[in-house]
């Protein structure tokens, strides 16, 4: 028993032609910059899970800063209390990040 042979199949089957991309819009430098906050206050809180759930307090430094810069490239959304209040609680200032972003992406859709 032989196997029949078998023709040129791309010859026989024409490949569907690609679609260009849809055009997305440019990515906003604010909107890029809070998700970075995000991820590095997420960052940050995993350091201070243990396995036996004792609480940690995380690199403090680290964690001014990352609200100091908040502060500073976000001035319309986090007042002087807001930013005090972040300081001092890392759950209200996830809160906020989150709540600026939203505000950010609120303002490009309009």
């Amino acid at each position: 028993m032989t196997k029949p042979k078998t023709g040129n199949l791309s010859s026989a089957k024409k490949q569907p032609k690609k679609q260009p991309a849809a055009k997305t819009a440019a990515p906003n430098p604010r909107i890029e910059a809070l998700e970075d906050i995000k991820l590095r206050g997420l960052y940050l809180h995993g350091y201070a899970i243990t396995a036996d759930s004792a609480p940690i307090v995380f690199d403090t430094e680290e964690y001014r800063r990352l609200v100091d810069q908040f502060h500073e490239e976000n001035p319309d959304v986090v007042t002087p209390v807001i930013h005090r209040a972040c300081r001092e609680n890392y759950e209200f200032f996830m809160t906020m990040v989150e709540k600026a972003l939203n505000h950010v992406r609120a303002e490009q859709a309009d």
